[in-house]
């Protein structure tokens, strides 16, 4: 009997046993997909987040990367081994470097002058016309390295063989010249003309004095592509990047050549007011953009830059509204300012304005 009772409990509860109905089914189907709506969400917003502070990151390091090399290259100018640049001679044998500056030429004493940003044309015949970002201001250093790479009290048959590299030697003090390497045997021979010490007409300071650095010739400006390498070599044109780039111009060592050194990409804007020493107190009294000052030869006044410069990402972001800011930046005649507003074209990418004002300590002189 209790055999029988335990078959007929077992027989019901196998009938009573039922699947899972359609109703079910889709309702822990639709369960399912609003979790995984969520979970692909929170995944989306996590990596927008973080492509937004990646770009953030860069362009902040970028900014950063950008200002030092301006500023190192600024607090040299000028720097001629213990003389004024109104006391450097150049060489009349030094042969002509073919991509000459023509508005400012290469071999000069002047430490620093600066151009105005045009709408058409490069300021400067040594940087091609396709490679000049409009509207942007550049600025051209000059200087003798720093004494710890300094070539000092040499012989001349220690400096010749450094070939046609371009060379400054300065008595300190007094006076100083720009030379090429090769020359120096001849040029530090006694004679009229020489530069054999560049002593003073009593020939009696000691050797101490003397000194002979390289020439330094730089120009920064904005390029407007990154690579120059998919079509004609060396230029941008239709087949390269159209990624603005801070750029330096630079004497090679063969004292001829002219390259073009890429510092960071991204930089689409610069401009550049110039502060002028009018009272000499060694600080600046008043802000000029460069044609003002060309205009009244005041650059052996200029004792502070004030510099803007305009970095985006690399990389587009549809994900963000266009950026149609009006960005207000130095420059400007009396130092009233310029503005920019990006492009149509390029306004889905994110940007960051620097604003920085920097000290010419060779043109500070008590």
């Amino acid at each position: 009997m209790q055999m029988f009772l335990k078959e007929a409990s077992v027989r019901r509860m196998l009938l009573n046993q039922r699947g899972i109905t359609l109703i079910e089914m889709m309702v822990a189907i639709t369960v399912g997909l609003i979790l995984l709506a969520g979970i692909v969400e929170l995944f989306v917003t996590n990596k927008q987040a973080y492509r937004i502070q990646e770009g953030t990151n860069v362009l902040n390091e970028n900014a950063r990367y950008a200002l030092n090399q301006i500023e190192y290259s600024l607090r040299l100018a000028d720097h001629w081994g213990g003389v004024k640049g109104p006391d450097l001679t150049v060489d009349p044998g030094i042969a002509a470097i073919p991509l000459n500056c023509a508005a400012s030429p290469v071999l000069s004493g002047t430490g620093i002058t600066g151009f105005d940003g045009t709408s058409a044309n490069s300021p400067l015949s040594c940087i091609p016309n396709a490679d000049y970002q409009a509207n942007t201001d550049m600025i051209v250093l000059r200087y003798a390295s720093p004494p710890q790479f300094s070539l000092r009290n040499i012989p001349a048959a220690s400096i010749v063989p450094l070939s046609k590299q371009i060379m400054v030697r300065t008595a300190i003090g007094r006076r100083g010249m720009i030379y090429q390497a090769e020359d120096a045997a001849a040029l530090f021979a006694n004679g009229a003309g020489s530069i054999q010490d560049l002593r003073d007409q009593t020939n009696t300071e000691a050797p101490d004095y003397i000194s002979n650095q390289r020439f330094n010739f730089e120009v920064y400006f904005i390029r407007q592509c990154s690579s120059q390498d998919r079509g004609t070599a060396n230029v941008c044109d239709g087949q390269d990047d159209a990624i603005p780039t801070l750029t330096r111009l630079v004497l090679d060592t063969d004292g001829a050549t002219l390259v073009q050194q890429d510092i960071i990409a991204g930089v689409e804007q610069m401009q550049v007011s110039y502060g002028l020493d009018t009272n000499g107190d060694l600080t600046a009294d008043q802000y000029q953009n460069a044609a003002t000052i060309t205009d009244a030869n005041n650059w052996d006044k200029v004792v502070d830059v004030r510099l803007s410069l305009i970095l985006r990402n690399l990389e587009r972001d549809q994900t963000m509204p266009p950026d149609t800011n009006t960005y207000r930046l130095y420059g400007g005649a009396a130092g009233a300012g310029e503005t920019y507003t990006a492009p149509v074209a390029v306004q889905k990418f994110r940007r960051k304005l620097i604003n920085s004002s920097i000290q010419v300590r060779n043109l500070i002189r008590g």
